[in-house]
């Protein structure tokens, strides 16, 4: 873990980056937990995962830059399974897939959508391949192999409808109507 850390604070120093130090020293952090991730998904027993099941029933493909593209899960194993399993889930799949622009579940009905952006270069990820890696993930949470108190999700789910995720013009908008309004 420490080596992680460091590596990241020594790329920080040496590249160019977006946002505060902060956060690009966790951006860094979480690229050695994506390939953490990774070595353990492929650790996983393609025996033991076959009963956890995950369904694709819903592909919509990336239309440019413009649309992401959508996918639509059904895990029939984790029907009625309590929320801080679904947004640990939602956590790990979000560090998976990394460009993940939306993710809404339904644990009533055990559904799952996702929309993201693929990647052109290096570890590309087909809709088949997203739905090995779920699987992957919720046998590992199910088993307890990965913690459920990741915080990524709830972040994102907290920011919706938040100033944080307004576009410029709504935000300009925003900041007009303010300047009209009379405060007392």
């Amino acid at each position: 873990m420490t080596n992680s850390l460091l590596m990241a604070l020594e790329n920080v120093h040496s590249g160019v980056g977006q946002g505060s130090l902060l956060d690009q020293i966790d951006k860094r952090y979480r690229k050695h937990q994506r390939l953490t991730l990774f070595e353990m998904l492929e650790k996983v027993d393609e025996n033991k995962v076959k009963k956890f099941p995950v369904i694709l029933y819903k592909n919509i493909a990336q239309n440019g830059k413009k649309q992401p593209a959508l996918l639509r899960f059904f895990l029939p194993n984790w029907k009625y399974h309590d929320e801080i399993f679904w947004q640990s889930l939602g956590d790990y799949i979000i560090l998976a897939v990394h460009r993940v622009k939306d993710l809404e579940f339904d644990r009533l009905r055990a559904r799952l959508k996702i929309e993201y952006f693929e990647k052109i270069k290096g570890r590309i990820k087909y809709p088949n391949d997203i739905k090995e890696i779920i699987q992957k993930i919720s046998y590992l949470v199910d088993t307890e192999a990965l913690p459920t108190d990741f915080t990524r999700f709830r972040r994102m789910a907290e920011r919706r409808g938040s100033l944080g995720e307004m576009s410029k013009e709504q935000a300009a908008i925003i900041g007009t109507a303010f300047k009209f309004i009379e405060f007392k």
